[in-house]
C-alpha cells in the first residue's frame, strides 16, 4: 500500500512537471496572451477563457474534461525583484485572489455567459503565471487544499447561500471576504502585502519575523507547486 501511494505521488508530481513545462514553452513561443485566463483540459489542449465558454455550451467538451485553470499575467517590463509579492508569493497576487474566486466557481459548476463564468467541475488545479523581464514564475495550488485551508468553500456558501451566482458583486463579495481573513500569520492580504513590500523593498528588517510567519502560512495554506524559468536561456532555475 505504502508504495502505491508513493508511485501515485510519483505520477502527480512528474504531471505537474510535464503541466508547467507545457505551459512554460507556450509562453516562450507567444502562444499565450498576457493577462488572459486559459483553462487546460486533461489532454493538455488549453482553451482562452471565451473560447472555451463557447466549447461548453455547443456541448464540444465536457466540464470534466477540465483540469487547470491558469492565470497569466504579464510583468515583463520588470524585473523579478522589483515586485516581491508576485515573484515570491504569486497566489495572493491581487489578479491571481480574483482569479483563485473565479476558478471555484468554475470548479463548483456554476454557469452565467454574461459574468464569464462557465462550468468546470473536473479542475483540479489553480495554476498562476506570471512573465518577469528575467523570470517566469509558476505555481500550482491543488482546489480541494486550497478551498478548505483559506474557507473559500464556506465564504461560498455564506455569499450564495442556496440561491444561484446573478450578479458581479457576488463575486467581488467573495473575493473581499476572502481577503479580509488574517491567515498568514494573523495578518490579512492587505496587510501582509504591505508588510512584504516594506520588508524587501524598504529593507525593514525589523519584519523578518513576520515575513517568516507569512512565507509558513502561504505553504501550509495553499502548498504549492513552484518552478521557475530563467527567460534568457529558457531553462528552469532554482530563483
Amino acid at each position: 500500500m505504502l508504495l502505491f501511494l508513493y508511485m501515485c505521488d510519483i505520477l502527480i508530481t512528474m504531471d505537474r512537471v510535464q503541466i508547467a513545462d507545457y505551459l512554460a514553452k507556450k509562453v516562450f513561443n507567444r502562444e499565450l496572451i498576457r493577462y488572459k485566463h486559459y483553462v487546460m483540459l486533461k489532454n493538455k489542449q488549453i482553451y482562452e477563457m471565451s473560447h472555451y465558454g463557447r466549447v461548453i455550451k455547443s456541448n464540444q467538451i465536457s466540464p470534466e474534461d477540465a483540469f487547470v485553470y491558469i492565470d497569466f499575467i504579464d510583468y515583463s517590463e520588470d524585473d523579478s525583484y522589483n515586485d516581491p509579492v508576485e515573484y515570491l508569493f504569486p497566489l495572493i497576487d491581487l489578479h491571481s485572489i480574483s482569479g483563485i474566486t473565479r476558478s471555484y466557481l468554475f470548479k463548483l459548476g456554476f454557469y452565467d455567459h454574461a459574468l464569464g463564468i462557465y462550468p468546470a467541475t473536473g479542475l483540479k488545479y489553480y495554476g498562476v503565471m506570471i512573465l518577469f523581464s528575467d523570470r517566469l514564475i509558476i505555481e500550482f495550488t491543488d482546489f480541494e487544499i486550497m478551498a478548505n485551508n483559506t474557507c473559500l468553500r464556506k465564504i461560498v456558501a455564506d455569499v450564495l447561500g442556496k440561491g444561484i451566482l446573478t450578479h458581479f458583486d457576488q463575486i467581488q463579495e467573495i473575493t473581499v471576504k476572502l481577503r479580509k481573513q488574517k491567515l498568514f500569520g494573523g495578518y490579512n492580504l492587505d496587510e501582509v502585502h504591505e508588510i512584504i513590500n516594506s520588508y524587501y523593498e524598504d529593507r525593514d528588517t525589523t519584519l523578518a519575523k513576520e515575513v517568516l510567519a507569512i512565507a509558513n502560512a502561504y505553504n501550509q495554506i495553499f502548498q504549492p507547486y513552484r518552478l521557475v524559468y530563467d527567460t534568457r536561456t529558457r531553462r528552469q532555475v532554482l530563483m
